[in-house]
């Protein structure tokens, strides 16, 4: 009588299973792409608008948003969507002309995008 419960697995299915492993391992590791908008005025020492004023404009015009934080006489604004980075930074440089919008893409392999 043999019992087939105990066989030895073959080496393809080690193999399979091998890959299987390292396949999501690697796909555990990876980040999603994440957009950031750097405002800083265009003259040193201007004056930016709020935080609420920034997630007013974009979020009337459809912009989903992680976050919002002053950051040393400037405003990093997070996305929620990284697709939308190139509307967010044209609505930013058309409701505040006196600021300079930079996009940069966190944990990409694409290169900051300048604007």
């Amino acid at each position: 009588m043999v019992n087939r419960e105990f066989r030895k697995p073959s080496a393809w299915h080690l193999l399979l299973l091998l890959s299987l492993v390292a396949l999501l391992s690697m796909s555990s590791r990876r980040l999603p792409d994440e957009v950031m908008l750097h405002i800083t005025p265009l003259h040193q020492g201007a004056p930016l608008p709020d935080g609420f004023y920034i997630y007013q404009r974009l979020n009337e015009r459809g912009i989903a948003i992680k976050s919002i934080t002053p950051e040393n006489d400037s405003i990093i604004v997070r996305l929620s969507s990284p697709e939308q980075s190139g509307a967010a930074r044209e609505i930013l440089s058309t409701v505040l002309p006196h600021a300079i919008v930079i996009a940069q893409r966190i944990n990409g392999n694409l290169p900051a995008v300048r604007g």
